[in-house]
């Protein structure tokens, strides 16, 4: 029985390394990269659309809890973190989890 315990603790440990590596990710690539880069704010919407706008984005499509936008110019994550936005991950990848709907 401990056996299985301890393989059970092992793949859930795994899982949870997989999810914290994934999740850096997408935390980490809107900062990385070059300007242009597809970002997704998540939240609020009217309040990630006013955090685009502000910090010279432009919304390319609103999908359920989330704002996907783009900017040419550099450091547009970090201006959507000081304009407020309460999270900005990766666009493309996010776009694909998001809901349509919405």
């Amino acid at each position: 029985m401990s056996t299985i315990i301890e393989r059970a603790a092992r793949a859930g440990g795994r899982a949870g390394l997989v999810l914290s590596a994934w999740s850096a990710v997408m935390l980490a690539l809107p900062f990385l990269g070059p300007a242009g880069r597809q970002v997704a704010v998540v939240g609020d919407r009217d309040a990630a659309v006013r955090a685009i706008i502000a910090a010279g984005g432009t919304v390319v499509e609103a999908r359920g809890r989330a704002v996907l936008a783009r900017s040419d110019r550099p450091g547009f994550a970090a201006a959507l973190y000081r304009e407020g936005a309460s999270l900005v991950v990766e666009g493309r990848l996010a776009a694909g989890c998001l809901s349509p709907a919405g």
